[in-house]
């Protein structure tokens, strides 16, 4: 019985440990590697929930952007990323793709996050 417990706690780590890594985004881990920041100012945006908070949720499944507040009222965003797996222009044809005028305020600067 004791055996039993021990086989289901050793179990219970490796799959809690592969649960774990498997959750990591992939943003995640790009903070590994050396963080970009940028500041663009973004034009035509309505609304905080439909375009801003759509901005920052289109940004979060590109692969190498970190993160990313985009804020109606300032008509701002500001976007960390890892540049070796996504460009500036990369992510400013995202935003205009959506259909946004982007302009940038802040160019291309390393960060700590």
């Amino acid at each position: 019985m004791r055996q039993m417990i021990i086989a289901a706690i050793l179990v219970s780590g490796f799959t809690l440990m592969n649960v774990t890594a498997k959750a990591q985004s992939k943003n995640d881990v790009d903070t590994v590697n050396v963080t970009n920041r940028i500041e663009l100012e973004v034009k035509g945006m309505s609304c905080q929930a439909g375009c801003a908070n759509g901005i920052d949720n289109m940004l979060k499944q590109q692969k190498g952007v970190v993160k990313s507040k985009t804020t109606y009222d300032t008509e701002s965003s500001v976007i960390w990323y890892n540049k070796e797996l996504i460009s500036q222009k990369e992510i400013e044809n995202l935003i205009k793709d959506r259909g946004f005028k982007v302009k940038v305020k802040t160019e291309d600067q390393e960060e700590d996050l």
